[in-house]
């Protein structure tokens, strides 16, 4: 038995990189312990984010359908959460002079530890590729078959929700292979000799292929994705930025209101009956006043109903709570719009910076030489020295592009082409359109990856780093930054993140010029979702989701009682 274990405690030594071994306790402490504690906090937001939105009907009850949106969301948000650990690592290699810390000497230490964060990445995009390609279009058409609200239509049996998932999944499976054809041969490293033959020049993609072991196919299709969240960003983030402040500061007609004023149609409804039953005492009610004694009879039953409904939500613990917290939620809509002006002038600045000193259209805009100030960049670089404050700002920062994400999808609903599909409400949203929403929210994540190299372009980058210059007989200590370019490689070390999105530009620029434009895009929506915010400002804004809720509960029949344990 010693033998054995020590046969296997030999192994497990080998398997491990002596670079890895030699990183200091500090390093891997100051590093992951927030990665693991933030980590933890995004699976309880993915968690209270899929129970909260998805609906509580006992015929909508799906119990996989939540567990595929919540690791969906989860895995979505880890991409995001990495980027913090990735430029502390980076950054954690250098002291203030410049020169690298007595660990990170080694160059085989280095590029040990910027692998192992790489890998992290391929590996979360390569899970979300799973999800957005198969998991998700494999279930949403699973819940294709779902029954009507006929009474006499079938439940329709496991076998032929399967065979009717099968069959439309395989759509998206073809459509992420025409995208792997597309990434294998499209020639982004240059094009076959032209005196090969032609099988020659499809081995010579092949070849390619290998030679860069898949990762410009990946970047490819990773880079096809941001696209598509950026067209969402640009929608529900664009309008959220404004919408989600506005909201909490626009004044509300609160439950209490609602229902004072369903009592006086009830008030004006039964004086309305009395004078046509007085008009017709001890007579026969003529036909006309008939149908309408009947019809207001019918108002009358609904709006107590309603009455009903809205007395008791008067009296539950979430509506007095509401009006306790309302000078706070004021105060919180204040410091929001205040971030969303502070996200809107570092996009500006950063799209002017652009514009004035970028390579131009053919390196996808890469910026060179930047000169304008970025406020929310600055900060974040300062906040680095202050372990973990950047961490803390940079996720308080994911949180509230997220926050503002989710109040545009809440707005706005699901839709294709204008057009409306599904409602996300709070305990009122089907299998499908939670999948939807999610696969939404997925799609955005991977966009704020990419925007965030905007919002705080120095900072995602390099971090707070420095190298020594010399010029002449005199050294300086500098800042690694977009304006600040070393002239040796490796002074200063990218975020894998950058390396992983931006070299991939200068093969395909046009990733690089689409970003950039998209961006001015998105700069258009958040003025013009301003502008409408502030706008209806002017009006009281009935109480969240009361209209819709009271519509609901016609459909729904009085003999269903509510799951929601805020009623």
């Amino acid at each position: 038995m010693d033998t054995v274990k020590l046969t296997m405690t030999n192994m497990a030594t080998m398997a491990i990189p002596k670079e890895v071994e030699s990183l200091p306790h500090s390093v891997v402490a100051h590093g992951w312990i927030p990665f693991m504690v933030v980590t933890a906090l995004s699976l309880v937001f993915s968690v209270v984010y899929v129970v909260w939105y998805r609906s509580d009907r006992p015929a909508h009850r799906a119990w996989g359908t939540s567990v595929i949106a919540v690791l969906g969301l989860f895995i979505s948000l880890v991409t995001s959460i990495l980027v913090p650990v990735d430029v502390f690592l980076i950054s954690y290699m250098k002291t203030s002079d410049g020169s690298w810390k007595p660990w990170a000497e080694s160059s085989e230490v280095r590029d040990s530890l910027k692998d192992s964060i790489l890998y992290a990445y391929y590996a979360c995009y390569a899970i979300i590729l799973f999800f957005a390609f198969l998991l998700i279009p494999a279930n949403f058409f699973y819940h294709g078959l779902d029954p009507g609200l006929e009474e006499d239509e079938v439940e329709p049996t496991v076998g032929q929700r399967l065979c009717y998932s099968l069959k439309y999944s395989l759509l998206t499976v073809f459509l992420f292979s025409l995208l792997v054809v597309a990434g294998i041969f499209i020639p982004f490293e240059g094009t076959p000799p032209s005196n090969s033959t032609e099988w020659e020049k499809f081995e010579w993609f092949f070849e390619e292929l290998e030679s860069n072991q898949g990762k410009d196919l990946l970047l490819f299709l990773l880079n096809t994705l941001n696209m598509i969240g950026l067209g969402l960003l640009i929608f529900y983030t664009g309008y959220g930025v404004s919408s989600l402040p506005c909201g909490l500061i626009r004044p509300t007609r609160g439950v209490r209101m609602i229902r004072s004023s369903v009592e006086r149609q009830i008030e004006e409804i039964e004086r309305n009956i009395r004078d046509i039953t007085a008009r017709n005492a001890g007579g026969e009610v003529p036909r006309f006043e008939q149908s309408q004694l009947e019809r207001l009879e019918q108002q009358a039953r609904l709006l107590q109903r309603e009455h009903r409904d809205l007395d008791q939500r008067a009296k539950s613990a979430v509506s007095r709570c509401q009006i306790l917290f309302r000078p706070f939620q004021m105060i919180i809509g204040v410091i929001f719009s205040v971030f969303g002006f502070l996200i809107f002038l570092s996009l500006l600045l950063t799209n002017l910076d652009k514009a004035l000193h970028s390579g131009g259209l053919f390196t996808g805009y890469t910026l060179q030489n930047s000169s304008l100030p970025n406020p929310v960049d600055l900060l974040l670089v300062l906040a680095q020295q202050v372990f973990p404050l950047d961490y803390i700002l940079y996720t308080v920062l994911i949180l509230f592009l997220l926050s503002c994400s989710m109040s545009g999808i809440g707005n706005l609903g699901i839709r294709f082409c204008c057009l409306a599909l599904y409602k996300i409400r709070a305990w009122k949203t089907p299998p499908r359109g939670l999948l939807m929403a999610v696969l939404s929210m997925m799609y955005i994540i991977l966009a704020q990856n990419v925007i965030m190299f905007s919002i705080v372009p120095d900072y995602t980058m390099f971090g707070n780093q420095h190298y020594k210059q010399t010029v002449g007989n005199v050294t300086t200590i500098v800042r690694c930054s977009s304006r600040n370019f070393p002239e040796e490689k490796d002074d200063c070390v990218p975020s894998r993140i950058s390396v992983l999105l931006f070299s991939f530009h200068y093969k395909a620029w046009i990733f690089g010029a689409m970003y950039y434009w998209l961006t001015w895009v998105l700069l258009l929506a958040i003025l013009g979702g301003s502008l409408y915010s502030v706008y209806n400002l002017r009006t009281p804004q009935a109480a969240s989701g009361e209209e819709e809720d009271l519509l609901d509960s016609d459909d729904e029949g009085d003999d269903q009682p509510s799951n929601n344990p805020f009623d």
